[in-house]
């Protein structure tokens, strides 16, 4: 149930903000589509100012690097010149580098400041910006000579300061495009073995590949040109880079072509001890090499100048934008302690200490912590710069030292509820104590504010709404609450401390327990939907048509292809996978419910078990049936396929869904592979759809357009494609050879004997016939090599049969053994009559046989799979 927040609500709230008049602003998180923005901007080469009137058409989103913005320009005004690509009219693309969310934006200035000492540069720091937007031109132009087109970088035209925001920000180049689209490729193992710079015509995913190929000559170039950092958010093994690449949607018809750099502004700082992807870790011990320690967007001017050189007539009207980029560099620099770069420096260079003093004032001023009059005060004074810095940490070690005192205590066993006190007023009073006076140095319109509200009883009241209406706005667009219940807050403030609490849980939870519509709709979304589904063929048409509409708004499918597929859906086959898919859906649960009634049960029926001890084995018996690749669920959608299939006699339609039905995790995509040669573009759509579907919810990594994406994608659709080609490749290798199925009976013999002699074993050893913990890797081994065996000496038989070889085999040595075991045991069965001893004995014997046949059988299936799909004889 996704949650689409409303603009209009939005906008309401803002404006009953502004009905109670409060001297201090509303504080905003980011802009709604429709609001307009005036901005005095400096072109990026040439730098001309100008002043500039645009208008929000879309929130994109946003990062840790900032929020981003499509924007359409309504007036300039620049009476110094022209900025070259500007005009009134046009879309652009305008980032605010600073992140909507406050979460985001606190973790990321975390990391900047343990890297840094300082406050986000590219934030607060317009020198910063300038060199960052003046390395991006410069890199475009050395595109055109590398790639033979500026286009391969997207073009950045200005540069400005959000007062409203607290940040500085950027106007670029607007490019349509998108990230990748998924390729039917059966030949995925050819992919993997191909290398950069290889020839790409034997394998069927030229798209990828070329942009694998174009992010590695990107990632050349900026070595090259001497920003070594940057080229990090184009490293393809930081597994996140993926997404700043677009493909320009006017060169559809080209899979090679259009491919476009769009992003230049890190978001988080790269610490040596904190690599937050496997590409970081070989880029952190470049940069120790080169005399980086923490890395984030420094460049080498020497290393560009080189490259300038080389290539003069390409750069030969840019000189007056290198040496503003060679004095920002400069400032930039030279405006944060950086202890891991400016070293000794420190301690003897007052020009240095003058530039952090002057920058970070500058900094308070950008992100609106002072105003004009007091940042005029603090630069006359480097004492006042120091006091106003000293007092802006309050808050963080009042915060640290509370959770500090609240952690002792705990920790201590110690009841002290002056402790207690102490811990939560540090942790909670003194951080808002000193954002207020801070707050009341800096801005004359905050001491007015708190001068109101300690002698006006109305402004009290009046600023406690305010503060109410701005935590709804930020609930609203997390979706803790919706349209109806922003308004019921807003008319009923007493109901916003009643929330608070639930504030900070997670959004979803908050929602649920607080909107007894939403938590009812949420139960029948999980319950009553999908048998919905099941018994209506309508609501499963209106089902995929939605999935159809959403495809198209992120460029998975294009208006022609969802005409198509919206053509083919009275089809029989795709009626009866919307079928599938419905079961599918009523199916989920069934795991869940059955681990945990198992595990239930099993506590049970151990009271022996200490509290601990049932929580962990309860929690091995849910893990244990989450990672199985056979499931209660995957067997009950494998019976439904086997059931259709013998309703309609028909195995043809269905040869590929019955095997794969009965799998976890690759079940559900049991039909787009079988109708991938009739309906090749919905099953892609359809198998990246519910593919990728669950790891957009994976923090960063699960990111739209990045690398685990399109991995899940390859995992569960095109490497099956791939070992159903190369299974029927290998079936044509087999024609002449007889077929064989004598050889189970004597390899499951030899793997029932292998296993009792270990289990015996292990009963000599402990005296307890039921632990098998020295040997528990033989549970799954020799089963696993038992299928593989029979599958490998099948000769010439079917696939089906090979693999239903491998598993009889399992069975049958599950059969033995169980037997086998309750025998070893008949030591323990002494007690009582002859009579009793044989029915223990043949009880306790049937019971571990039909524990050992399913268990045993399901691995000796995995290894006839594993036989099966293996194939190291066939090339690509």
């Amino acid at each position: 149930m996704a949650f689409q927040y409303s603009v209009e609500t939005v906008k309401k709230l803002s404006e009953a903000f502004a009905r109670e008049e409060t001297t201090r602003p509303m504080r905003i998180g980011h802009y709604e589509a429709g609001t307009e923005l005036t901005y005095e901007v400096t072109g990026v080469a040439p730098a001309r100012q100008a002043n500039v009137r645009l208008k929000i058409e879309k929130f994109v989103g946003g990062g840790f690097a900032g929020q981003v913005y499509r924007v359409n320009v309504l007036e300039i005004d620049a009476p110094h010149g022209d900025i070259p690509n500007l005009e009134i009219g046009g879309s652009y693309a305008m980032k605010i580098l600073v992140p909507p969310s406050n979460s985001s934006r606190k973790f990321r200035d975390i990391l900047y400041g343990a890297a840094f000492q300082a406050p986000f540069g590219l934030q607060v720091n317009p020198s910063a910006s300038r060199a960052g937007a003046l390395w991006q031109k410069f890199i475009r132009r050395g595109a055109k000579v590398r790639f033979g087109s500026e286009r391969a970088v997207v073009d950045v035209l200005a540069t400005f300061v959000d007062k409203t925001l607290g940040s500085c920000g950027e106007i670029s180049e607007w490019v349509a495009g998108r990230t990748w689209r998924f390729e039917v490729d059966d030949k995925l193992l050819a992919r993997w073995q191909w290398k950069l710079g290889q020839d790409r015509e034997k394998t069927n995913s030229p798209e990828y590949l070329a942009k694998k190929q174009f992010m590695a000559d990107i990632v050349k170039l900026f070595h090259d040109m001497g920003a070594p950092e940057l080229a990090r958010q184009y490293e393809w093994w930081t597994c996140k880079s993926q997404p700043n690449a677009l493909k320009r949607l006017d060169t559809e018809e080209t899979p090679t072509a259009g491919l476009t750099a769009v992003d230049f502004r890190a978001g988080l700082a790269l610490l040596p001890f904190l690599p937050m992807s496997p590409g970081d870790v070989p880029l952190i011990f470049k940069g120790i090499a080169r005399g980086s320690l923490v890395q984030f967007d420094r460049g080498n001017i020497d290393k560009l100048q080189n490259f300038i050189n080389a290539n003069p007539e390409d750069f030969a009207d840019m000189q007056d934008a290198l040496n503003e980029l060679k004095a920002s560099e400069e400032i930039y620099r030279n405006s944060q302690p950086d202890i891991t770069h400016n070293h000794i420096r420190l301690l003897y260079s007052g020009k240095l200490w003058g530039t952090i003093f002057d920058s970070a004032v500058n900094s308070w001023e950008v992100r609106n912590i002072t105003d004009q009059a007091t940042t005029k005060s603090l630069k006359q004074s480097k004492i006042k710069t120091l006091a106003f810095f000293l007092l802006g940490l309050i808050p963080a070690l009042s915060g640290i030292s509370g959770l500090a005192v609240l952690l002792g205590n705990w920790l201590n066993d110690t009841l002290s509820g002056e402790k207690w006190i102490l811990g939560l007023g540090l942790l909670i009073l003194g951080p808002i104590v000193g954002r207020v006076l801070r707050a009341i140095w800096g801005r004359a319109d905050y001491r007015k504010h708190y001068w109101q509200i300690l002698t006006s009883w109305d402004y009290f009241c009046r600023s406690v709404q305010a503060h109410i209406i701005e935590g709804l706005i930020d609930w609203h667009r997390a979706g803790r609450i919706d349209s109806k219940h922003a308004e019921t807050i807003l008319n009923n403030p007493w109901l916003y401390f009643l929330h608070k609490p639930f504030s900070f849980l997670p959004a979803f939870l908050h929602r649920l327990l607080t909107d007894s519509d939403y938590a009812v709709n949420l139960l029948k979304f999980l319950t009553v939907r999908p048998i919905h589904l099941l018994l209506n063929a309508k609501a499963r048409e209106q089902w995929l048509r939605e999935m159809l509409a959403d495809g198209k708004k992120n460029h998975m499918l294009t208006e022609e292809e969802v005409a198509t597929i919206d053509s083919q859906i009275g089809e029989p086959f795709i009626q009866k996978y919307l079928k599938c898919l419905a079961v599918h859906l009523c199916t989920l649960p069934v795991t869940q419910l059955v681990s945990g009634l198992v595990a239930i049960i099993y506590v049970l029926k151990n009271p022996q078990l200490t509290t601990r001890e049932a929580w962990v084995h309860a929690g091995v018996i849910l893990f244990l049936f989450q990672i199985t690749p056979i499931s209660p669920g995957s067997i009950a959608r494998g019976l439904f396929v086997v059931y259709l299939a013998v309703r309609e006699r028909n195995f043809k339609d269905y040869n590929i869904a019955i095997f794969l039905g009965f799998f976890k995790y690759v079940g559900y995509l049991a039909f787009p592979i079988q109708m991938v040669y009739h309906f090749s573009t919905l099953a892609r759509f359809m198998a990246g759809h519910w593919a990728t579907g669950a790891v957009h919810i994976i923090p960063v990594f699960g990111e739209r357009g990045a690398f685990l994406e399109h991995f899940i994608f390859d995992l569960f659709f095109n490497y099956p494609l791939t070992m159903r080609r190369r299974i029927r490749k290998r079936m044509e290798l087999r024609q002449s050879l007889p077929p064989r199925a004598w050889h189970l009976l004597p390899i499951g013999i030899i793997a029932a004997a292998i296993f009792t002699a270990l289990d015996w074993l292990v009963i000599e050893r402990t005296g307890d016939f039921t632990q098998l913990s020295p040997v528990w890797y033989a549970m799954f081994a020799v089963p696993f090599l038992a299928g593989l065996f029979t599958a490998k000496g099948s000769g010439g038989a079917k696939i089906s049969r090979r693999i239903a070889y491998g598993m009889i085999c399992g069975i049958l040595m599950g059969l033995i053994v169980g037997f086998a075991h309750a025998f070893l045991d008949y030591s323990a069965m002494q007690n009582g009559s002859e009579q009793k001893i044989l029915s223990q004995f043949l009880s306790f014997g049937s019971i571990s046989a039909m524990w050992c046949m399913f268990f045993f059988g399901m691995f000796a299936t995995i290894g006839a799979v594993a036989a099966e799909t293996y194939a190291p004889e066939l090339k690509e």
